[in-house]
């Protein structure tokens, strides 16, 4: 027999010639065509693997109803939009569905399809089972005849590398009974259906169902909220589920967080581990090889590709992220596609995403410290070059910050303590910055803490970008209201700006600024109105009255002139910015916003409750629209206005207005943020002025 592995062909006419082989290499047997026959009254054959007899989270209605009414089909995985991907449980799921249904079929035949051999051997085994002939060439003839002459059948090709070796025999015999394929490749729609295969797909398990199988397959059904957070953790893969609850329950003292810390201090270790009794080949840290390991072979473009998404966020990161890794933006497609076929990523609209143990198994593969440098290296410059400009004021790239947040958190997050990466602390100062003026003070106060550790450990006390990460982590510790901390750095900054760059430096005035500001936030009023006006004067003398700095001053000053109770003198300051900030920047400029608010509580100060109203509704308006309701600025004006109301007597506006607002900082901010006690606050003295108990209508 000389056979390529590529096709079986039987001839249709019924005749005794049957062609085993490639379509130029012809091998005639004689073998007679079964005829018509049943497999034994009642008796269904099979050879069904071992089912597991814990199955959860899985409809097997959905496949029995796909397979009702058509004469073949196939079961596709995915992982969340992850196709196919090795793990996710679509041999059990065909297994317990042929197992479910069995009395549906007179036959259901399991063959092993990941090589032309074992397809050819799974066929003979039929034969052997039914009607044993004397020649392996002979034995798969006869079983694609018995496929073709019978009907009431469920033939499962499982696990397939690749469909050319079985789009022969589907072709053949595909009519007759119904076929299920098991496949971590994904062909898309077009192939599919040129094979006439229905595509499934498969997704992870429910959150509740990873719950209920650790639980249940360890015993441990009083630490649900442990097993959620492995399941997270695993990404409610059912392989690595399976093989934590085996691990867990052969290590009686091991919790399920326990094999958390395992899993991320000794990773290789433990992910490769499959547990006594089980087989490492199908441990989570194997499962993948031979996947990667072809990919590589057929483009370096695509493993590249891998090796960066694995130090990212799995879901979601935008397509064009990507772009400058390929000179030619049809390899970079090429490469995606090679990955989208081998389920190793999904794609949804222009993102892409990429299972979190699939990521750890890349990452951890990268053995040679120097190769992980370079991977890393490349991720920032990616990065770098993906985010917008100027994160505070540039509203139109916001909506790009939120989505690459994630994948800058998440790339910080997995490097070495040791990294010694200096362009990782400019992308996590700007990232911060974007988190920061979106109102995340206290993410931000961490963030800004670990990049000042790093810039100490990298450059020393001394060095510009040391000095930039202290002077915004006093800013953060001021909004946060732990203004001893923060006057405390501005002090500390101010004194090493002095002695390096000298008191009228450009850099050396912004602090000065910010403490002037941190004073006044501390009640120290004479302090405060004393630094800003000497600050103005030197930044007016320094950069003339209408540079940005300039006019961030002249507000500051403004701002504490109003606290200090010197309204005439702040009114007139803020109408003066405001006025120029309107020419220069435009009237929807957030800074031209938050002059326009400070003006409005000005006015409310000095009794112009009408001027100060209509101002605060307008900004109010433009802020939603220009920043959207959620953001710290908004909130404010919506605060502002609030008090408004109440300096009005509209009692009942103002406190359905604060009862909003303080809804909206709790969820943002959290319960013990100074916006969200400054709102508590005010609120409870509105319902006392009605008379009211809080919540009271």
């Amino acid at each position: 027999m000389t056979d390529s592995g590529d096709s079986y062909q039987v001839d249709a006419a019924g005749g005794r010639g049957v062609q085993v082989g490639s379509g130029n290499v012809q091998n005639i047997v004689g073998v007679d065509p079964p005829a018509p026959q049943t497999v034994g009254a009642g008796a269904v054959v099979h050879n069904l693997p071992q089912a597991s007899a814990v199955f959860l989270g899985r409809d097997l209605r959905v496949l029995a109803d796909q397979l009702g009414g058509d004469d073949a089909g196939v079961v596709v995985g995915q992982a969340g939009a992850v196709h196919g991907l090795g793990g996710i449980g679509k041999s059990e799921l065909v297994n317990h569905y042929a197992r479910t249904f069995l009395s549906r079929y007179s036959l259901v035949w399991w063959i092993t399809a990941d090589s032309a051999q074992n397809l050819g051997l799974g066929l003979a085994a039929l034969t052997g089972r039914l009607h044993p002939v004397a020649t392996l060439a002979d034995a798969q003839a006869w079983a694609m005849g018995w496929l073709q002459a019978n009907t009431g059948w469920l033939l499962v090709l499982d696990n397939v590398e690749d469909v050319n070796h079985i789009a022969d025999l589907v072709g053949v015999v595909g009519g007759n009974g119904q076929i299920l394929v098991t496949t971590r490749r994904d062909l898309g729609a077009a192939r599919w259906a040129m094979l006439g295969l229905t595509p499934f797909r498969l997704g992870v398990l429910p959150r509740e169902a990873s719950v209920e199988l650790l639980t249940r397959l360890t015993g441990r059904s009083a630490d649900g909220e442990g097993a959620d957070r492995l399941a997270a953790d695993l990404g409610d893969l059912p392989l690595a589920l399976e093989q934590a609850a085996a691990y867990v329950s052969q290590h009686e003292r091991l919790s399920f967080d326990d094999y958390r810390t395992l899993l991320s201090e000794q990773f290789a270790r433990v992910a490769g581990k499959s547990g006594f009794g089980g087989k490492d080949d199908r441990a989570v840290a194997s499962v993948w090889t031979l996947t990667m390991t072809a990919i590589a072979g057929t483009s370096a473009l695509a493993a590249q590709v891998m090796d960066v998404l694995a130090w990212l966020a799995p879901d979601d990161l935008p397509h064009d992220v990507l772009v400058p890794l390929a000179d030619d933006q049809v390899d970079l497609d090429e490469a995606l596609a090679l990955l989208a076929s081998y389920s190793m990523i999904s794609r949804s609209g222009q993102t892409l995403s990429m299972h979190r143990l699939v990521q750890a198994t890349t990452r951890h593969g990268q053995q040679d410290a120097s190769t992980a440098e370079a991977t890393q290296d490349r991720v920032v410059k990616l990065l770098l070059a993906a985010i917008p400009a100027d994160p505070m004021n540039n509203v139109r790239g916001w909506p790009r910050w939120a989505a690459l947040l994630p994948h800058i958190d998440a790339f910080t997050a997995v490097l070495p303590a040791d990294h010694r990466i200096a362009e990782i602390l400019w992308l996590g100062n700007r990232a911060v910055t974007y988190r920061q003026f979106q109102g995340q003070t206290r993410a931000a106060i961490e963030q800004r803490e670990r990049i000042l550790a790093d810039s100490l450990r990298l450059f020393g006390k001394d060095h510009p970008d040391t000095q930039i990460t202290r002077h915004n982590l006093a800013i953060a510790y001021r909004d946060m209201g732990r203004l001893d901390e923060a006057i405390a750095a501005f002090e500390g900054v101010l004194a090493d700006r002095r002695r390096l760059l000298g008191d009228g430096h450009p850099e050396t005035l912004t602090t000065r600024n910010q403490l002037a500001l941190a004073y006044e936030a501390a009640g120290r009023r004479d302090e405060a109105i004393t630094e800003a006006e000497s600050v103005l004067a030197d930044r007016s003398g320094l950069l003339g009255r209408e540079h940005p700095s300039t006019l961030n001053s002249r507000h500051n000053l403004a701002a504490v002139y109003r606290e200090a109770g010197r309204l005439d003198e702040a009114i007139a300051e803020f109408e003066s910015v405001l006025a120029d900030r309107r020419r220069l920047i435009g009237e929807d400029h957030p800074d031209t916003l938050t002059t326009r608010g400070q003006l409005a509580v000005a006015y409310q100060r000095a009794g112009r409750l009408d001027e100060a109203t209509t101002a605060l509704e307008s900004v109010l308006t433009d802020a939603q629209r220009v920043l959207g309701d959620d953001h710290p600025s908004t909130l404010t004006t919506r605060h502002n206005l609030a008090i408004a109301y109440r300096e009005a007597g509209r009692l009942d506006e103002a406190i359905t207005s604060l009862e909003s607002v303080l809804a909206d900082a709790r969820r943002l901010f959290g319960d013990d943020h100074p916006n969200t006690l400054t709102t508590q606050r005010n609120l409870a003295a509105v319902h006392r002025a009605a008379g009211r108990e809080p919540g009271e209508r």
